[in-house]
């Protein structure tokens, strides 16, 4: 029975048995992500994890931005703030379309809080926290407060 069939024939069905599978399997798990691809949406991103530094680094910064602060330094400051905020509303829609749990999506929070040290020690951080819980609230996707938010920084 086995000699009427040929080796071609024989990987023929394999290949395309292998292939349905990887295309139920991409279809059913990764459908948003095949699709923002397809379309031209997402870009791939290579992500980062933050370079972390001692702690004797950030307590040489200030709270404050001192008036004495030339305007490109200023400008630099308020790129961060909005690259930040940028970040945020990026994973909290991320985690909202893939229906992250707490505590992962609180991970993913303290390595995008880490990456940008300068607004950790700046006035900004407040807003930054309120951002969190506002985002998180309008989303109903995790409820965080702002002490949850400020404990994140300093992991």
């Amino acid at each position: 029975m086995l000699t009427n069939i040929s080796w071609t024939n024989y990987t023929l069905v394999v290949v395309l048995l292998a292939a349905s599978w990887y295309l139920f399997v991409g279809l059913r798990f990764y459908f948003t992500e095949l699709k923002d691809r397809v379309t031209g949406k997402k870009k791939d991103q290579i992500r980062t994890f933050p370079q972390f530094q001692s702690n004797a680094d950030y307590l040489e910064t200030p709270n404050v931005i001192p008036s004495s602060l030339n305007e490109t330094q200023t400008d630099q400051a308020f790129q961060d703030v909005e690259d930040l905020v940028e970040k945020l509303k990026n994973l909290t829609g991320d985690a909202l379309r893939r229906k992250l749990p707490k505590k992962e999506f609180m991970y993913y929070l303290s390595l995008v809080l880490n990456e940008f040290p300068t607004v950790k020690n700046s006035p900004f951080r407040s807003s930054i926290c309120e951002l969190v819980v506002s985002e998180c609230d309008k989303l109903e996707l995790i409820h965080v407060t702002q002490q949850e938010v400020d404990v994140l920084w300093d992991a």
